[in-house]
């Protein structure tokens, strides 16, 4: 008598705790770099069936759906991926590569193309006209582009310094980083202490 075997569906997820989550999201990565997307698709999914909130696996989750779209390849290092400016996906510039780990808010180029629209760049306000008058399913928010948050548009026209929303992630990455900063100085202080105790 054979047995059918039936392999999971990518959206079956299993029931975690919240202690298991940083697990699940280590083993999802390492599923997506060996390009196992199914695999990486369900440890992602099994944290957003109990933090749908948790903005880093939100970026991997749509990370791996656009891997799983795509025809299977060799995993590139991500040293060699290039990196296309923002600018350049919105096609307010033919092509430029970014130089600043889409950090927009600290790069030259960013705060050149913002003062040249605030100068009357003919050519500039015409490229932002072109980009408003995209359909709106491609008028992408940078952070979209970026693979920080999974859908959202630009209502701003890459003013991202005049968005709430740009404020809102700002604030995410410093609270991140402070914490960051403490768990680590916790650590210290503990090695301290357990060294003279």
């Amino acid at each position: 008598m054979k047995l059918a075997t039936k392999k999971a569906k990518v959206d079956e997820f299993i029931t975690i705790t919240p202690r298991e989550i940083p697990a699940y999201l280590k083993r999802g990565k390492a599923h997506l770099a060996a390009g196992q997307r199914r695999e990486a698709i369900r440890d992602f999914g099994s944290i957003l069936e109990i933090a749908q909130g948790n903005m880093e696996t939100r970026v991997w989750m749509q990370k791996a759906k656009q891997a799983l779209a795509r025809p299977k390849e060799a995993p590139l290092a991500e040293a060699a991926k290039p990196n296309d400016c923002v600018y350049m996906m919105m096609k307010v510039v033919d092509y430029r590569l970014c130089t600043s780990d889409y950090n927009c808010l600290g790069c030259e180029f960013d705060r050149e193309m913002q003062e040249r629209a605030e100068a009357g760049d003919a050519e500039i306000i015409e490229a932002l006209e072109r980009f408003k008058s995209l359909p709106g399913g491609q008028r992408f928010c940078r952070y979209s582009l970026k693979g920080n948050v999974s859908f959202r548009l630009c209502s701003r026209l890459i003013e991202c310094t005049t968005c709430e929303f740009n404020q809102m992630i700002e604030d995410v990455f410093q609270q991140q980083l402070v914490q960051r900063q403490e768990a680590l100085r916790s650590k210290e202080q503990g090695w301290w202490w357990n060294y003279w105790g």
